[in-house]
């Protein structure tokens, strides 16, 4: 018999994961929408293959650090014969106990100077949510 194991999250952790979906959601919009500028037979498998649920675009990964969250993007490797998807840049930091968005200062750390979003916030979190998008511009001060 298999016994169920509970993982128990956090409130931040949700919304962590949920930004890191909207942001998964966004490149794919980003795709589709640059794709459909093209008529070539690679860009209609892509199209097709994004539709079907097998196509292999970018992924945004949690990681739990020890005073954040560190949301990465991750591609598939390009010179590889079988899909493996290969860690790229660090979107964003978020602090696990605050729920505080920050931009990346470096691989390792956050840039804490000025909080860009709360996610404990509901407005905050709202506007955080509205604005994200897979290459950052959403963490620059306005």
């Amino acid at each position: 018999m298999t016994e169920l194991v509970l993982v128990k999250t956090t409130e931040v952790e949700d919304y962590v994961n949920m930004l890191a979906d909207r942001l998964e959601q966004d490149y794919k919009e980003y795709t589709i929408k640059s794709l459909t500028k093209f008529r070539s037979e690679w860009a209609n498998n892509e199209l097709e293959s994004i539709k079907n649920g097998t196509w292999n675009g970018m992924r945004f990964v949690v990681t739990k650090g020890r005073k954040y969250f560190k949301i990465t993007s991750h591609e598939i490797a390009v010179n590889s014969s079988v899909d493996v998807y290969q860690e790229g840049s660090v979107n964003c930091f978020v602090d696990k106990n605050t729920g505080e968005v920050y931009k990346p200062a470096s691989y390792n750390s956050p840039h804490t100077k000025h909080v860009r979003y709360n996610l404990l916030d509901e407005d905050s979190r709202a506007e955080c949510l509205l604005r994200a998008d897979w290459a950052g511009g959403y963490l620059y001060l306005r």
